[in-house]
């Protein structure tokens, strides 16, 4: 499996595991593969994920527990590696999850984001609009799934999007400001994919308003129920929103996950130059030890300029 077909089938797999709770996924990189982490109450399930030369593999770990079967009951029978079907299908040469729509006329955007599982920086919602002319370029250049990307790579496609895309933008909340608008949803009984939504309702709305005559958008699914297209839907009249699992598979989805992941990790590397060392990626250990240097070097009050509050590292300190 390609690495980009890979990131794509990860991405799945935590996006299944994330609706069973409200702490966030982590996933972290392992040889030959990437570790997904879920927790719950006090329960801990890891699960690995392989590409090798048999081709995919999970493998559990952990104590046995109610949260272990739930998750094993939210990937299905269907999950296994030797299924086949882990990338949507595209038709031949395709670019686009949208192929086929009703009406579809070849001008499309797309929205993905970048941060929700990172225990440092903020959360970057971006969105693109291209059109099929724009897409086939993007697929010659290699545009996939950030997260089958080097930082350097994210950085030099990341311009290119820019420079070519028929309208994009990026909102990226910082720790701090993230850390509030989480408090205040938390007081409203609601939770990160409230937090997400309304970003992916955000950005894409500022892309439409750039290109009104888009009337078509995909948005890579973290949840099953959410107001992001009925919103925009509304907010657009004519305007068809989908959403659909794996949408990185379309040019417009991963042109935005690259622009997200670009505003992501420039944040990261001021949050550092602020910390005075390097902030780890990701929401495992690592994380939760440059967070105690951190508070020991600088005190407490300042974590919420670093990291976002509700993960469960903040109470490991």
């Amino acid at each position: 499996m390609t690495p980009c077909d890979f990131a794509q089938y990860v991405r799945q797999v935590r996006e299944k595991l994330q609706q069973l709770t409200e702490e966030p996924v982590e996933e972290k990189e392992i040889n030959y593969g990437r570790q997904l982490k879920v927790r719950k109450g006090p329960d801990t399930v890891n699960l690995a994920l392989y590409n090798g030369k048999k081709g995919l593999k999970q493998v559990w770990s952990g104590k046995v527990s109610p949260l272990q079967d739930q998750c094993r009951n939210a990937l299905g029978e269907g999950e296994p590696a030797s299924s086949g079907a882990i990338s949507p299908a595209l038709e031949p040469g395709g670019v686009t999850l949208l192929a086929g729509k009703p009406g579809f006329d070849g001008l499309w955007c797309g929205s993905d984001e970048s941060g929700k599982g990172d225990y440092f920086g903020p959360l970057a919602v971006a969105a693109v609009c291209l059109d099929l002319a724009a897409a086939r370029q993007y697929a010659a250049w290699g545009i996939c799934d950030s997260k089958a990307l080097t930082d350097g790579k994210i950085r030099l496609l990341a311009e290119k999007i820019r420079q070519t895309a028929r309208a994009h933008t990026v909102l990226v909340l910082k720790p701090r400001f993230y850390n509030q608008r989480y408090a205040q949803l938390k007081a409203r009984k609601q939770n990160l994919n409230h937090l997400l939504a309304s970003g992916h309702i955000h950005a894409l709305g500022r892309v439409i308003q750039q290109v009104p005559e888009c009337r078509f958008a995909l948005v890579d699914q973290f949840t099953r129920h959410n107001a992001i297209a009925s919103t925009l839907e509304t907010g657009f009249p004519g305007l068809k929103v989908y959403q659909q699992p794996k949408g990185e598979a379309d040019m417009a989805v991963a042109a935005a996950s690259i622009l997200a992941r670009d505003a992501f990790v420039e944040v990261m590397d001021q949050l550092s130059a602020q910390a005075g060392f390097p902030l780890p990626k990701g929401g495992g250990d690592q994380a939760t030890a440059a967070a105690r240097k951190l508070v020991r070097e600088q005190g407490k009050d300042v974590l919420e300029q670093y990291v976002k509050l509700h993960f469960a590292n903040t109470g490991k300190l």
